[in-house]
């Protein structure tokens, strides 16, 4: 009998708890009870674990903007936080060159400014200059050497003195000096 008064006794207890919580919620404001209570308390009885596994995360992700998430990302850090050369291990090279139009890149590339920009027509200008340059240096030397020995041959043969031969033409050679 005892259970049975404990049942009765419940049911009333329901009963007027039913009846008294109207009146209550009318009478108490919710804020002033929200004041009351210790969130850090209530927070430590909160499995969060079990609490994520109640989360159903695609529909979570459905109603994420991926715009609006994208333009709180600082680009910047993001970056800071790359390791560049873990990054430039996994890429392959050559198929990335594969993919690259050469002809495209080309196509925007004005190789006369390029050429013009390097100097190349000064130095070709330049280059030009002194292997004419050489080329004359050294005729000219020749035909020194050829007019130095033609003279002397001549000099012999018509028995002059060497010694009484001009320096050069007269108003090339400057007065001799006493």
């Amino acid at each position: 009998m005892k259970g049975n008064q404990a049942q009765q006794h419940k049911g009333r207890l329901g009963r007027f708890a039913g009846a008294v919580t109207g009146r209550v919620v009318e009478t108490i404001d919710p804020d002033t009870v929200i004041d009351h209570v210790d969130i850090d308390r209530l927070l430590e009885r909160v499995d969060v674990n079990e609490l994520l596994d109640r989360v159903d995360i695609d529909a979570l992700l459905e109603r994420v903007d991926i715009d609006v998430l994208l333009d709180r990302v600082d680009v910047n850090r993001l970056l800071d936080r790359v390791d560049i050369d873990r990054l430039a291990d996994r890429v392959d090279v050559n198929r990335f060159l594969a993919r690259v139009d050469v002809d495209a890149v080309l196509e925007n590339v004005d190789l006369e400014a390029a050429i013009r920009r390097a100097g190349v027509p000064e130095i070709v200008a330049e280059s030009t200059g002194r292997v004419a340059g050489s080329a004359l240096d050294l005729a000219r030397r020749q035909i020194v050497g050829l007019d130095v020995v033609v003279d002397r041959v001549l000099n012999r043969i018509l028995r002059r003195d060497p010694a009484q031969q001009p320096l050069g033409p007269p108003k090339l050679v400057a007065e001799r000096l006493p």
